[in-house]
């Protein structure tokens, strides 16, 4: 990655220098954001142990981003942002990770390109940043939790025929460090990415964006520092969004994916398994008035109770996020996007302007059943309201209640989980 991204920096300060000549005025934005976050859960939800965790934990987080946008002329562009996660108040929480923590990091740097003119080529982007597709089930930045998802590498921008196509190449970044102790204590060391792990890919939208196609193949391999599960797969998502009957919509998205992978990224487990999983999502929903959107929806994700098979049949979600579909991660930590069978409603309403009010419903069942353990994992309801007090400040309230099926009553913590939360965000 490093002579990659090398090589393209010196081919963008070639151009910068031709397009320099004839025009040399520069533009630079500073813009970001600071957002601090209150967490409390009762009853952890999975199954554990009093001597893993303590029945209830809270937590205080803390968020900054600082970004400065500069552009050259009408063609180059640069990006830095700056990026400060912290955590504060957690009570010795097992799940505490560099999800939540990740301080002081250059989060993003990286050029872009902006061809003009009738061309194929749109724009390319190389360096570290973020990227956001579709439906974000496969590959995205994190709204919800306190640490991003960020990528080395070049992403390229076409258009083809009625296609909006973009072809990538991207080396996902690791945030250090990852063990408890300096997690726990908000230490920093700077994050990286490897060459042994690398994500192809390529997301297309039909020209009126009701069509979305993604493709990717993610390759890695162990190496002195890195420990994967060597993981050889090819994902394929096609997702569909249709109007029908004046005021009804739908949506689909139907996921595959083949390949191999070893069961545990430990290094005495050198066995590749077949990997053959799925995933299919969708909703039909209805205006129900200017500012209310309901919708019932589903979610079948395959999963696996067998590790002593030959194949794998859990859904790898990739980089993609679960908060819009599941419920807060972070503190509540919500279901992983596999082996899950779900049915739910969910209304979107914004009863005034400076408001926006989200309330859900979902009963949850395992797609495979656990060994000793029940089918159904139970009934969920959620709700989270925004109010924008002032056009730089945005204040959140919301909660979750999992009410559990037989399914996740074992270990010491077998009552109902209760979760609520607490923000602010500042924009500037």
């Amino acid at each position: 990655m490093r002579i990659l991204s090398a090589t393209f920096f010196l081919l963008c300060l070639a151009v910068i220098s031709e397009d320099a000549v004839s025009e040399s005025a520069m533009n630079v934005d500073f813009s970001g954001s600071y957002r601090l976050r209150y967490e409390t859960l009762n009853n952890p939800i999975f199954p554990t142990t009093k001597a893993v965790r303590s029945q209830s934990n809270q937590r205080l987080s803390s968020r900054l981003f600082v970004k400065a946008d500069a552009t050259l002329n009408k063609h180059i562009g640069v990006t830095v942002e700056l990026g400060d996660s912290r955590v504060f108040l957690d009570e010795n929480d097992p799940t505490l990770s560099s999800n939540q923590v990740n301080t002081v990091e250059p989060l993003q740097f990286y050029l872009t390109y902006t061809a003009h003119g009738e061309g194929a080529l749109q724009s390319w982007r190389v360096g570290r940043q973020e990227v956001n597709y579709g439906s974000r089930r496969l590959l995205s930045n994190t709204v919800y939790r306190n640490a991003n998802n960020l990528f080395d590498g070049v992403v390229i921008n076409w258009r083809l025929r009625d296609w909006n196509v973009r072809t990538l190449y991207l080396q996902p970044v690791s945030r250090l460090p990852t063990d408890s102790t300096s997690v726990s204590n908000n230490e920093r060391a700077f994050d990286k990415s490897y060459r042994e792990r690398a994500l192809y890919g390529v997301y297309a939208t039909s020209q009126d964006n009701a069509l979305k196609v993604q493709s990717y193949w993610l390759k890695e391999s162990d190496s002195n520092t890195l420990a994967t599960k060597n993981r050889d797969l090819y994902t394929l998502s096609v997702d569909y969004t249709f109007a029908f009957l004046d005021d009804w919509k739908a949506n689909v998205e139907i996921i595959g994916q083949t390949g191999t992978s070893h069961l545990t990224n430990k290094q005495e487990d050198t066995t590749p398994l077949d990997v053959r999983a799925y995933m299919l999502f969708g909703y039909v929903g209805k205006q129900l008035s200017d500012n209310t959107f309901l919708r019932a929806e589903i979610d079948y994700i395959s999963g696996d109770n067998n590790s002593a098979d030959s194949t794998i049949s859990d859904f790898d979600s990739l980089y993609g996020v679960r908060r819009f579909d599941f419920g807060p991660t972070d503190v509540y930590q919500a279901m992983p996007r596999r082996n899950l069978a779900t049915v739910g409603l969910r209304s979107i309403s914004k009863p005034a302007k400076s408001h926006h009010v989200m309330a859900a419903y979902k009963a949850m069942w395992y797609q495979q059943t656990p060994v000793d353990a029940e089918r159904f994992i139970g009934h969920q309801v959620e709700a989270r309201w925004r109010w924008q007090v002032l056009p730089s400040l945005r204040l959140a309230l919301g909660g979750a209640y999992l009410h559990k099926g037989e399914g996740l009553k074992r270990g010491d913590y077998t009552d109902n989980s209760m979760f609520a939360f607490t923000g602010a965000l500042y924009t500037f």
